[in-house]
């Protein structure tokens, strides 16, 4: 498997394309389709045969329209219509073989109720539940509480070695979050749940 990261200055987002032992390519989160997105696209990949997204917000799917102009991929999701196009759905804990990669999806509601992670070997593709150095944003006390009960019972029992790949800014790895996010530190602390495991 190879992953290659494209910063898209529309929404100051991450796309990730992914390619597997056959270069079957997988879009994560397709926020802009350019030209410099579309050059890594022929030079790794054959085709596009997935796109992955992690929640419906126009930051991640506002390239969705261009790319299905172009390919013919299998959308995933968390619901069965992102931007007017017919996904095939993902559920919590939920593993589908798509090429030769096995995804495991994993619900992490709080940011935007149909937020999935999408899990690959020992990579983690966290769209805005977690980021290097914090968490998503949410609307309320309520869906706060609930994404950090998410993190913890669907994240932090993941390997500290698990690479994450958030929606937004730079790449990291589970066990340094574990150890410096003050995010997680802070309600750590406030609920008195004692260490995550690392």
């Amino acid at each position: 498997m190879r992953i290659v990261s494209h910063f898209s200055a529309e929404g100051l987002s991450n796309v990730y394309l992914i390619s597997d032992d056959n270069r079957n390519g997988i879009i994560v989160d397709p926020a802009h389709i350019d030209k410099e997105l579309m050059e890594l696209i022929a030079y790794t990949c054959n085709d596009i045969i997935a796109v992955l997204i992690t929640h419906k917000h126009q930051s991640h799917t506002a390239g969705l329209g261009t790319l299905m102009k172009i390919y013919t991929p299998v959308i995933y999701a968390y619901e069965s219509n992102v931007n007017g196009f017919n996904t095939v759905l993902f559920h919590d804990g939920e593993t589908k073989r798509i090429g030769t990669l096995s995804v495991k999806a994993l619900h992490v509601p709080g940011h935007s109720l149909d937020s999935l992670a999408y899990l690959i070997d020992a990579a983690l593709f966290t769209g805005d539940t977690l980021y290097s150095g914090s968490v998503a944003s949410t609307d309320s006390f309520v869906e706060r509480a609930l994404l950090m009960r998410s993190l913890e019972k669907k994240i932090m029992t993941l390997p500290p070695s698990t690479l994450l790949y958030p929606g937004h800014g730079t790449l990291s790895k589970l066990g340094i979050e574990q150890m410096l996010n003050q995010d997680l530190l802070q309600f750590e602390s406030e609920t008195g749940t004692g260490s995550f495991p690392i």
